[in-house]
């Protein structure tokens, strides 16, 4: 499991330990898929907003950007709902087009001023019904005290995290591999030496028993690569990595700021709001 879905799922735990009760439930929703938030505050079962978990340092959201011969523009493969300063920040980039012209893997830093991506990131999860962010200052040690863990509003998100952004070819995500993949993880499992149950589809995603430690892992195929993320008992979800490249303004994002008490105060008056 890797720090950042360690830091979801104590960041829900905490949630749940410290504010649960008869009327109001957290549920966890996050995940890699990133249009969807991470933790879910409902009312009696009906949903009221989401709160977004973070690192102190963290990745903070992305858009895929194309590039022509001679300039950017916005890409066809963003999934995520339209974002309109992402028209602006590409136009900034147009400005100095050759600088940033063929990124690389290792990327671009953008030299653009922050209230753009501060703008960004606000409306990317303000249109996914996020309304908090709680953030974990030490992650994997299950520290579920309150002073491990800082919440705040989005509208205060420019006070909590310095911010920054690159622009640099990454891999495109994972799906869930098709069963005409069935034959080729097989294949592929075997040449590892790695024993194996047959491949489960089940409610729209795909599992596998595997012997093997219970640490995610990747397998290198013909057509694809493949993901194994352990679930629980050696059972495993089977992720098929894209082999589609683009070029994406990625942004990061570094805590300075510790707990306004404020904050918290209003995130915790919410409970009495929510309805």
């Amino acid at each position: 499991m890797e720090n950042w879905e360690i830091c979801e799922k104590e960041c829900f735990e905490y949630l749940k330990l410290k504010y649960s009760n008869k009327d109001y439930t957290f549920e966890h929703n996050g995940g890699s898929d990133s249009t969807k938030s991470d933790i879910l505050l409902k009312k009696n079962g009906i949903a009221c907003f989401y709160i977004e978990s973070k690192m102190t340092a963290a990745q903070c959201g992305q858009f895929v950007v194309k590039q022509l011969d001679d300039r950017f523009v916005n890409s066809e493969n963003n999934r995520h709902q339209k974002n309109l300063i992402e028209d602006v920040i590409i136009d900034k980039m147009n400005e100095e087009f050759e600088s940033y012209a063929n990124p690389g893997t290792a990327g671009k830093s953008l030299n653009i001023g922050k209230d753009y991506f501060y703008e960004w990131i606000c409306n990317f999860y303000k249109s996914k019904n996020v309304k908090y962010f709680i953030v974990e200052k030490e992650v994997g040690r299950n520290k579920l005290d309150s002073d491990n863990f800082i919440i705040f509003p989005i509208k205060h998100f420019q006070k909590y995290f310095d911010v920054f952004a690159t622009y640099r070819i990454k891999k495109s995500g994972s799906s869930v591999p098709s069963k005409n993949c069935i034959e080729e993880i097989e294949n592929s499992l075997e040449n590892h030496r790695i024993i194996h149950s047959e491949i489960d589809f089940k409610n729209g995603k795909s599992y596998i028993k595997l012997q093997a430690k219970n640490d995610k892992f990747k397998i290198q195929a013909i057509h694809y690569d493949y993901q194994f993320n352990p679930i629980k008992d050696n059972l495993f979800e089977i992720r098929r990595l894209s082999n589609t490249k683009n070029a994406n303004v990625i942004f990061s994002i570094s805590l300075m700021k510790e707990q306004a008490e404020n904050d918290l105060i209003e995130f915790e008056s919410e409970f009495f709001l929510c309805n």
